[in-house]
């Protein structure tokens, strides 16, 4: 059995006695969560135990380092001791050489490059947007959002879009993407609850929908693309961005939504005779699962069909989209379309 296939079958036995360390080291301190904060920890320590196995999986510690990066973050803005997340990397450390042996060579040499990264403050990868021209108009979407003025928000969309000199498009990049992103960097940073990041992004998908009338007036390519994501992915939006952008672009588009399963996939993409099939995951620790899925779909699929992938899951490492069994690769939807006319010409 390989190092990953041996983590996974006992991650579940790692992360209890990473968590039972952890709150012996530091009993005062953990103790005053109580029960609830063993389920927490115990539930964190999966996540990581995940984010662990997908590095090894693809042979790329940067998985790890990002997801650490991203947590110790997210630790900070829940108020947490500063050391936290690295504190806990160096507890799986020692639970691992001590325990399971047979880990200790390749999962250290993966918490060591993630305890650098730690250790020098570097920020996690999430690319900044540049200014947009829209810029003020985007501070002010994302005031109205957070202000829960779902009506405004809306009305300040439909304003831009009759304005002349503005496309779907540009409203698009420069509001509904920054939008997204600042809302997101809210979140992580505690400032705002998971209730009203999960409304934001609510009212952002009703406001796509608002410009559905002047997407589907573009004039058609006889191109067919389909759209999902897989495994246990939620994170729609991203993907659904893609299809609009293929749509503007000419192509008729089957948007199948998140969690898709594969049998799902393949007749969707069959009965719509699709040109190329779109797959996202946001999540890192999904890696494995989209490439599970396309060596299950593909043999199903004509062979015209070509497969392009992408998400955020995907833009934080270098990506081999023939590791995965796809044709291709995209960060983002102005790159997918492009990449997805040259593919299927």
């Amino acid at each position: 059995m390989d190092i990953a296939n041996i983590l996974k079958e006992k991650s579940e036995v790692i992360a209890l006695s990473l968590v039972t360390y952890q709150f012996q080291l530091r009993p005062e301190e953990w103790g005053r969560y109580g029960t609830n904060g063993i389920e927490v920890s115990l539930r964190d320590a999966r996540y990581l135990l995940d984010y662990l196995y997908e590095s090894i999986v693809a042979n790329e510690p940067q998985i790890l380092v990002n997801y650490s990066l991203w947590a110790d973050e997210l630790f900070k803005g829940l108020k947490l001791p500063d050391n936290t997340m690295r504190e806990t990397l160096e507890s799986l450390r020692i639970i691992i050489s001590r325990e399971f042996p047979e880990l200790h060579y390749k999962v250290s040499h993966i918490i060591d490059e993630t305890l650098l990264a730690l250790r020098a403050n570097q920020k996690h990868l999430l690319k900044n947007n540049s200014q947009p021209p829209l810029n003020e108009q985007a501070n002010k979407y994302i005031d109205l959002l957070l202000n829960g003025n779902r009506h405004g928000a809306l009305q300040l969309i439909d304003q831009l879009s009759n304005q002349e000199g503005v496309t779907v498009r540009d409203i698009y990049l420069e509001i509904f993407q920054p939008a997204q992103h600042q809302i997101g960097q809210l979140w992580l940073q505690g400032k705002i609850s998971v209730a009203k990041e999960h409304y934001c992004t609510a009212v952002t998908q009703q406001a796509m929908s608002m410009l559905y009338p002047k997407i589907f007036t573009t004039q058609r390519k006889n191109l067919s693309f389909v759209a999902a994501c897989v495994g246990n992915e939620l994170h729609e939006i991203g993907i659904r961005m893609v299809a609009d952008f293929f749509e503007m672009d000419g192509w008729d588009t089957y948007y199948l939504g998140a969690n898709t399963p594969a049998d799902s996939i393949v007749k969707a993409v069959n009965e719509q005779n699709a040109d190329l099939l779109g797959l996202s995951i946001a999540l890192p620790i999904h890696r494995s699962i989209l490439k599970d899925v396309i060596e299950q779909i593909k043999p199903m699929l004509q062979p015209k069909t070509k497969i392009i992938i992408g998400g955020y899951a995907l833009n934080q490492t270098n990506v081999n989209p023939t590791w995965f069994g796809a044709h291709a690769y995209a960060p983002d939807a102005l790159k997918a379309v492009e990449v997805g006319n040259t593919i299927t010409a």
